[in-house]
């Protein structure tokens, strides 16, 4: 079986350090005597690291190790992999209530299971999403992952660490995209119910304010050309009539649309930016993948924003109104990601082997095409 690596999630930097020691000594060690790699999530990691070496100059750990190489910064923070946790949709990553701890038993470690689980619900075949893992791990525990599979003696254990060490630099992983966090914006175009209406009946009452301003166009002109008695030619006078009526016709039209779609802009600028901050704020922390994103901005955009908005301009607190519906159309999300069962030692191997014969194929073309030239 795999050496298992460890994860040590905990709400500060200083909970993850003790997590990883005993009476002064490293908790975990291979049975060669070295420390193991644990992960720490990326926001704790400065904090944790700083802590360790502390505590080492202060002598309260009782061996000489390389903070670096005992702690490695998860790719996720300790919020993130809470909720992923709680959520309970990962089987391996589990969330204990009794000191916050966020704890993954598995040799993907929690960034790599994460990022697995991910993969899957944005839509990839579970060949892409255990690549994709795979590649995750490595970036969080470098040759340390790969030293904590049971692999063939048979394996060139050289040529996988050395994969290992060069995953951020080959150029062929571009094609492999992890995941990233974005920020998905509301469409602009979305109007306050209220005011909305009131464009509707602008639209319907374009005629009768064209015909309005056509009439005062032509009384314009008649009183102007003491109805064409200053005017000799008929022609001339007939020409003003049409331009003077038309002018008119489109100014009653144009004007009033332009004050109200100014009006409708600022009205909801305010609305829309607390919107959009809450939408930045829930997809961050609870590691919406683009299709699910999508999803959610179809359901709002679709169905009850308007309305939504429109309660949101009454509200005392818009900011905690925004927050709610944005809480309300993601949890329908989050409520349908399926179960995701982390890949066994022999699914990661298998991936890991084709991650490294893909990239020894790499390296012999681009030494042949070295020598060739």
């Amino acid at each position: 079986m795999a050496k298992v690596l460890k994860s040590k999630y905990n709400s500060t930097g200083e909970r993850c350090v003790d997590a990883c020691l005993n009476y002064g000594d490293l908790r975990y060690i291979n049975e060669d005597g070295s420390p193991i790699n644990i992960e720490i999530p990326c926001d704790k990691y400065e904090e944790a690291v700083s802590d360790f070496e502390d505590r080492i100059r202060e002598g309260i750990i009782q061996r000489a190790v390389e903070t670096k190489e005992v702690l490695k910064r998860g790719a996720f923070t300790y919020n993130q992999a809470k909720n992923i946790a709680i959520d309970g949709k990962v089987r391996g990553l589990d969330f204990f209530e009794i000191d916050g701890s966020v704890e993954c038993d598995h040799i993907l470690g929690v960034s790599g299971s994460i990022e697995y689980a991910l993969s899957l619900w944005n839509g990839d075949s579970t060949k892409e999403a255990l690549l994709k893992s795979i590649i995750r791990a490595i970036k969080v525990y470098g040759e340390g992952f790969i030293n904590g599979l049971s692999l063939d003696n048979t394996v060139d254990i050289s040529l996988y660490t050395r994969f290992a060490k060069n995953v951020s630099t080959m150029d062929y992983m571009t094609d492999i995209k992890l995941y990233k966090a974005r920020n998905y914006t509301i469409d602009n175009e979305v109007q306050i119910e209220g005011i909305g209406s009131k464009i509707k009946n602008m639209s319907a009452m374009n005629l009768i304010l064209g015909l309005m301003g056509a009439l005062i166009g032509l009384i314009f002109i008649q009183v102007a050309t003491n109805f064409g008695k200053i005017i000799d030619n008929n022609i001339l006078f007939l020409i003003l009539n049409l331009l003077c009526v038309s002018i008119g016709g489109i100014i009653f039209i144009n004007v009033p649309k332009r004050i109200i779609d100014k009006y409708v802009k600022n009205n909801t600028k305010m609305i829309m930016d607390l919107f959009n901050e809450e939408l930045e704020i829930v997809t961050y922390d609870n590691l919406l993948t683009e299709k699910e994103a999508h999803i959610v901005l179809k359901n709002i955009t679709k169905g009850e924003v308007s309305k939504l908005l429109m309660d949101m301009k009454g509200s005392v607190n818009k900011k905690i109104s925004s927050n709610n519906l944005v809480s309300k159309e993601s949890k329908f999300m989050l409520d349908a990601r399926k179960t995701i069962v982390l890949p066994s030692e022999y699914d990661i191997k298998e991936g890991l082997n084709r991650l490294v014969g893909t990239y020894n194929e790499k390296l012999k073309t681009n030494i042949t095409l070295i020598l060739y030239k």
